[in-house]
C-alpha cells in the first residue's frame, strides 16, 4: 500500500504534510481500535486516514493535545472528540509538543536528578510523617465535636471489655477508697468530675493504666496492687492518665494513625500481601514514636499537678521505679526480647524516673 504523500491527490497542496506517522487509533469511550496513519503538517495540524487511505478526520494544531514524554513510551496524540492516536514509533515527537511535555523526559534522563530524588524522598516522608502530620492532628482535633471523643471512648471500652478485659477482682471497699481519692484529686485541681470516670478491670496486660478520649481512665488490678500501700504514687499514675485526656492524645493518635496509613498507601500504591505488612509495620513504628512524645507530655502534666497538690514529682518517679522492677521480673519470667522493649510505645522508664526527679516548677 502506498501512503499519501505530498504528491498524493488526497493531500491539500496549500498545507503540505511533513511526515506520515503510522499507529493505532483508539476510539473515544470504546475498546475498539484500528490501524491508521496521520499526515502532520508544518503548523502541527493533522489529517487522519484509515489503512484504505480514506480521510477520517482532520484537526488544526490548536485542537490537539499530547501526553507527556516518558522514555520508552510513545507520545499519544489526543483528539478533541476524546479519541487517541498512538504512534508505532515510540521515539516520534509531535511538532505541536509544548516545552512542558519534555519535563518528565528531562528528569528521567538525568542521573543527578535521580540521585537527588533518592535522597530527598526519605527526607520528605520524614518531614510529612514526623512534623506535618502531628502538627495537623494537633490543630484538627480542636475542631472535632465532643461527640467524637465520647463515641470513640465508649466503643473502645466496649471492645476491650468484650475481647480483652474482665471485671475487677479488687474488693469493693478498696475500690471505693480509690474512687474517693480520685474525686478528691479532681476537686483539688478544679477538674470537672463529670468529665472523668474511673474504671477497674483485670486482664493479661499486667500493671497498667490507660486513658480513653472521652475521659474514661482504666486501672488494672495489677497496678492497684502494685501501688496499693502508696496512695500518693497511685495518684501520680492517675494524673498521668488525666494528662493524656487533657492534651487530647487519644484523638490525636487516631488522626495520626489514619493520616500515616493513608501516606504509606499513597506511596506504595494499591498493594496486597507483603506490601500491606510494610504499611502496617511502618504505621505501627511511627505511632510508637508519637506515643513516646505524648507520654512525656502526660508525665509533665503529672509533675505540675502533683506540685499543685503539695506532692513531689518524686512520687511519680517512685511509681515508675515500682513498674520498672515489676517489668524486669515479668521479662525474666516470660523471656521478652530486647526488640520488644525497643518497640515499646513508652519512653525508657529510667529516663522517666530521671525526668521526674529533676523536674522543678521553673520548667
Amino acid at each position: 500500500m502506498t501512503l499519501p504523500t505530498e504528491s498524493n491527490p488526497l493531500v491539500d497542496a496549500s498545507c503540505p504534510p511533513t511526515e506520515s506517522i503510522q499507529g493505532i487509533l483508539q476510539e473515544a469511550g470504546r475498546a475498539s481500535a484500528q490501524p491508521a496513519f496521520i499526515l502532520e503538517n508544518a503548523s502541527g495540524g493533522v489529517k487522519i486516514f484509515n489503512m484504505t487511505q480514506q480521510n477520517i478526520a482532520e484537526y488544526c494544531a490548536g485542537e490537539l493535545s499530547y501526553s507527556a514524554i516518558i522514555p520508552g513510551l510513545p507520545v499519544e496524540l489526543r483528539l478533541p472528540n476524546g479519541a487517541r492516536f498512538i504512534p508505532d514509533d515510540a521515539s516520534y515527537r509531535w511538532s505541536g509538543l509544548k516545552p512542558k511535555a519534555h519535563i518528565l523526559n528531562w528528569l528521567e534522563t538525568r542521573w543527578l536528578v535521580a540521585l537527588v530524588a533518592v535522597i530527598a524522598l526519605p527526607l520528605f516522608i520524614w518531614l510529612i510523617t514526623f512534623r506535618l502530620i502531628p502538627a495537623a492532628a494537633g490543630i484538627g482535633v480542636a475542631f472535632l465535636p465532643e461527640s467524637v471523643a465520647e463515641e470513640s471512648g465508649q466503643q473502645t471500652l466496649a471492645i476491650l471489655d468484650h475481647i480483652y478485659m474482665k471485671p475487677s477482682q479488687i474488693p469493693e471497699a478498696q475500690q471505693a477508697g480509690i474512687r474517693e481519692q480520685w474525686h478528691n484529686t479532681l476537686e483539688a485541681l478544679s477538674l470537672p468530675k463529670a468529665n472523668y470516670q474511673l474504671h477497674f478491670r483485670s486482664g493479661p496486660m499486667g500493671p497498667n493504666a490507660m486513658a480513653l478520649p472521652n475521659g474514661d481512665v482504666i486501672l488494672t488490678d495489677d497496678i492497684v496492687e502494685l501501688m496499693g500501700n502508696s496512695p500518693r504514687q497511685l495518684t501520680a499514675v492517675m494524673l498521668h492518665e488525666i494528662g493524656h485526656v487533657e492534651h487530647q492524645h487519644g484523638l490525636k493518635m487516631m488522626a495520626q494513625a489514619a493520616a500515616t496509613s493513608m501516606l504509606f498507601a499513597l506511596i506504595l500504591g494499591d498493594i496486597e500481601g507483603a506490601g500491606e505488612m510494610v504499611i502496617g509495620a511502618g504505621a505501627s513504628l511511627t505511632h510508637n514514636a508519637f506515643s513516646r512524645d505524648m507520654e512525656r507530655e502526660a508525665d509533665t502534666f503529672a509533675y505540675s499537678k502533683l506540685h499543685q497538690l503539695g506532692q513531689s514529682p518524686k512520687d511519680f518517679a517512685e511509681a515508675m521505679n515500682r513498674l520498672m522492677h515489676s517489668q524486669t521480673a515479668s521479662t525474666s519470667a516470660d523471656g521478652n526480647s530486647v526488640l520488644n522493649k525497643y518497640l515499646s510505645s513508652h519512653p525508657a522508664i529510667k529516663e522517666r524516673i530521671e525526668a521526674a526527679e529533676n523536674w522543678s516548677p521553673a520548667h
